[in-house]
């Protein structure tokens, strides 16, 4: 009896793992599917490009994709190479790809589609340009690293612009891409704008830097009458280029709604200035809205339209204007700003700032203005070299300001004038260089890492080298 119980026993585990096997064998468990949608190491190699003579890297930001290639090379039709997850593929602007095999078109804003392997999609935007990958990447470095969504730049040399590149996007929803014809808000660049127009009415004998500008024959005693505070008297044009009016207090960009006209009644009437004029270097954006004031109080006309006629129109410019206060008033050729660290950047009114930081221009009209007043000998300057010295010259020996101008750089003693713009969403330099090697830098937007500047200097000095 035992034995036949055994037998039964080991029949009935023999039948099942004889089961179980069988079930193994016809239900086999699948590997789950990749959703990696994961793009890697973008790049245009020379093995797979006839006109490249080196590899060309990327510098990617999220998705977004940035890569420049030579002058030389044909945009549209580049072979790329890159890396995608285990059974994913790619489409490039709808259309399948293969890394070292399809040759593409990337002579516009480029759509790029990784597909996994379990149906997942993420889409990649390549922006693809010709130019100086040297200078480019410093350029996609520092958009990078300070998510600046668009930067514009420009180089002269010989008084001829030798280098023009626009990087990133102008307006990001549309896609509008940056070009060295996009207009940027200049911010305190635009203090230079003020500068040539009151020095242009200096060389036309309409007023001297030394005449008074308040009260009883002040140049604005029309505007403003001759009740005004005892040392305000005393405030020339000159004190104002230089920011020595004496006032500490700036009322521009407080988001107060009065008018430009109430806000200077109202320093000159109830606020007497810190220092004595003329004695103490203190930065105020009041200084060059009273220069505007100034300079359409003096020659009849509206202060762009003097710019335009005066200035510009001089220089063969025509592209610099007023900004205007909001995103739907903006140029056909302008961007948009982008603000940073909760900041509006349409909170400032630029149309009552405007010969302090309300100006838009683009890099490209900015370097033939530069070359019209910079000494050199290949394009005539607007201005005689008697009056440049004017307001080139610092308001005392190693001062590093003069008449609207920046000069001795604490780190770049190269540079012979400069000047920077800061606001929200906006960060700007540009610089002129005793080596006859001037630069421009314009971006949409500005983070507030104290860095930036810095960086900005930097990268504007390297540039100038490789001229």
């Amino acid at each position: 009896m035992k034995n036949y119980l055994k037998l039964h026993l080991l029949a009935f585990v023999a039948c099942s793992a004889l089961l179980a096997g069988c079930s193994g064998d016809s239900e086999a468990v699948e590997e789950p599917k990749s959703d990696d949608t994961s793009l890697t190491g973008f790049s245009f190699k020379k093995s797979y490009n006839d006109g490249l003579s080196s590899n060309m890297s990327s510098r990617s930001s999220g998705e977004l994709i940035y890569i420049t290639v030579p002058e030389e090379a044909d945009l549209t039709a580049l072979v790329p190479s890159f890396k995608v997850g285990d059974g994913a593929s790619v489409t490039i602007n709808g259309k399948p790809a293969e890394s070292d095999i399809t040759p593409c078109d990337f002579s516009s804003t480029t759509t790029l589609v990784v597909t996994s392997e379990s149906g997942k999609s993420q889409s990649y935007t390549v922006l693809a340009k010709n130019g100086n990958p040297t200078i480019d990447n410093k350029v996609y470095n520092f958009m990078i690293k300070h998510s600046l969504p668009g930067v514009s730049v420009a180089i002269s040399a010989g008084e001829e612009t030798v280098y023009k590149a626009g990087y990133g996007f102008a307006v990001k929803d549309t896609k509008q891409r940056v070009t060295p014809q996009t207009l940027f808000r200049l911010a305190s660049m635009s203090k230079q704008q003020t500068a040539l127009g009151i020095m242009t009415l200096y060389e036309q004998g309409l007023l001297s830097i030394d005449d008074t500008v308040f009260g009883e024959g002040g140049l604005l005693e029309e505007e403003f009458g001759t009740d005004v505070l005892p040392t305000v008297k005393q405030i020339t044009v000159k004190h104002l280029l230089q920011h020595t009016s004496g006032w500490s207090k700036d009322p521009i960009y407080t988001g107060a709604t009065t008018s430009l006209e109430e806000r200077i009644e109202d320093m000159i009437k109830n606020n007497v200035p810190d220092y004595t004029p003329g004695t103490t270097f203190d930065y105020n954006n009041l200084n060059f809205c009273i220069l505007g004031k100034v300079i359409e109080a003096v020659s009849g006309k509206d202060y762009e339209t003097f710019l335009h006629e005066e200035v510009h129109a001089k220089a063969g410019v025509s592209n610099i204007f007023v900004g205007k206060n909001s995103p739907s008033e903006r140029r056909t050729q302008e961007c948009r700003y982008y603000g940073q660290g909760g900041k509006d950047p349409y909170a400032n009114d630029m149309v009552l700032s405007k010969a302090a930081g309300g100006m838009i221009a683009n890099t490209e009209e900015l370097m033939k203005l530069m070359a019209h007043i910079d000494y050199g000998t290949k394009v005539p300057d607007i201005l005689k070299k008697e009056t440049l010295d004017t307001m080139y010259k610092p308001i005392s020996e190693g001062a590093r300001y003069a008449l609207g101008w920046r000069t001795n750089h604490a780190t770049f003693d190269d540079w012979a004038a400069y000047h920077g713009g800061t606001l929200a969403g906006v960060c700007t330099i540009w610089a002129r260089g005793e080596n006859g090697v001037n630069g421009v830098i314009l971006c949409n937007s500005r983070s507030y890492e104290k860095s930036i500047d810095t960086e900005m200097w930097f990268m504007l000095e390297e540039f100038q080298k490789m001229f």
